[in-house]
């Protein structure tokens, strides 16, 4: 182990003063500026201490890393060894994560194994990790769904003394605002490692014929007229629960801003204008709903999963398993935009890697999550061997997006989604979300009575 230690921090050395502008003075890509992450002077002694711990070693005398990833085991140990050739000159040049064999991977001699106790394909809730925890024999590194959730729980570790000297973190590589979304006043707690986007997902079974299939990208005019076709058409519901819809389409009457989930960040800022905005978006829902055209209940079922459904809105995760519900019937929609010229704002949340409290080397877990979240080799490995349908990646790296662009179902969106990225808004997507939580169930009443949006109750 002390070998590859060595050999870790002697490449790790090379590369950041590389790349230590990029780091500490911020290198701007597009409208961001890539964030500084320096070493706090609170987390010195910490780091004083983990730098000193080991990976846990087996019977055998093989140092062990253990790790919670929705992968299966050939992928993490493909994973585990790309990063060892890398750190140890082992690495031919001519290979990617297209091309390099796994039968070659899985023969690599390393000195230490990255063991993987699984978790759900966007990461394990608020409640599993607590359950891992109170076990003590979690892992040392998992996928979360709401990273946010995790940190405030006290469930994960703070990075930026690990963050702040990794090579991969560069403007040139990643979305900056995804990165800072796993951030609080300077304190980083996660790295960022796939993502999802708020869709409108539909049933071919109910296209009005009088229209045909809408446009992938579409006003909030169109999305009208065609859920008023498929209405005066069908028995079903035209768009259900689209109360759902209420949160993402703060940028759709705010002329193609980049507009804060649930306008949580402008309302607190100026809650006069805010909400106008959220009158806007509130309004358009309630009027479908006071003229039939969504509803939230057919003869007491889910009108989604009774297929009685033209449309609703969802997390793009879910899209393979809707096509496998809906098989060879499902098709896919941006967000509207209330003004033709608008480009979109995609409405993005990520599901992040935390290090554990309890990690047994904190500095070997931080580097292996930025390694297979950041590393382009390891991120093509990763959509190469799994099935990431409806999932993105944070990196800029043309031939991972070019990869996922590929995908039958979801791939035309992808290739919609990269061009929009840096104009993404950063939003929570799991109920461990106190603010997810409250706006589903407000707006889930709202749409029924009659009074004005009050948004703090949303924001508790």
């Amino acid at each position: 182990m002390k070998a590859f230690r060595i050999g870790r921090k002697l490449t790790g050395i090379v590369l950041c003063v590389s790349l230590a502008g990029a780091l500490f003075s911020g290198c701007k890509k597009g409208d961001d500026m890539f964030p500084s992450i320096a070493p706090r002077e609170q987390a010195t002694e910490s780091s004083k201490e983990t730098d000193e711990t080991t990976l846990p070693v087996s019977d055998d005398g093989i140092s062990q890393l253990n790790v919670a990833l929705p992968y299966s085991d050939l992928t993490v140990q493909c994973l585990a060894s790309m990063l060892y050739c890398k750190n140890n000159g082992l690495w031919d040049s001519a290979e990617n994560g297209l091309t390099v064999d796994t039968s070659y991977l899985s023969s690599v001699a390393t000195d230490y194994v990255v063991t993987n106790i699984g978790c759900g394909s966007t990461g394990a809730s608020l409640e599993t990790v607590k359950s891992w925890m109170v076990s003590g024999e979690g892992p040392d590194l998992f996928l979360a769904r709401d990273s946010q959730a995790v940190w405030e729980s006290g469930y994960a570790m703070e990075l930026n003394q690990y963050l702040s000297g990794i090579s991969y973190l560069n403007a040139q590589q990643i979305y900056a605002e995804a990165l800072t979304a796993d951030s609080e006043d300077g304190v980083f707690y996660a790295v960022p490692h796939f993502c999802s986007a708020e869709i409108i997902m539909g049933n071919t079974g109910f296209i009005p014929s009088s229209t045909g299939k809408l446009q992938t990208k579409c006003t909030t005019d169109d999305l009208q007229s065609y859920i008023e076709a498929i209405g005066n058409e069908y028995s079903c519901a035209p768009f259900a629960s689209a109360y759902e819809l209420i949160p993402y389409l703060g940028s759709a009457f705010n002329a193609d801003k980049p507009t804060s989930y649930m306008v949580f960040d402008e309302y607190h800022k100026d809650s006069e204008t805010a909400g106008e905005i959220i009158s806007g978006a509130s309004t358009y829902i309630r009027d479908l709903y006071s003229d039939s055209l969504a509803m939230d209940q057919i003869e007491g079922s889910d009108p989604v999963y009774s297929r009685q459904a033209a449309l609703w809105a969802g997390s793009s995760a879910n899209v393979r398993a809707w096509s496998q519900y809906y098989p060879e019937s499902l098709y896919l929609l941006h967000l509207p935009c209330d003004d033709a010229s608008n480009v979109g704002v995609p409405y993005i949340s990520t599901y992040s890697l935390c290090v554990s409290k309890n990690a047994s080397d904190s500095e070997f877990a931080a580097e292996f999550a930025a390694f297979i979240s950041f590393d382009s080799d390891a991120q093509l490995l990763i959509y190469r061997l799994e099935n990431m349908t409806g999932l993105m990646p944070l990196t800029r790296n043309e031939a991972v997006w070019d990869l996922i662009s590929e995908d039958e179902l979801f791939g035309h969106m992808a290739s919609d989604f990269r061009q929009t990225m840096d104009n993404a808004v950063y939003c929570p997507a799991s109920y461990d979300s106190d603010l997810f939580s409250k706006t589903q169930e407000y707006t889930a009443e709202f749409v029924k009575g009659d009074s004005e949006f009050e948004p703090e109750k949303c924001y508790g």
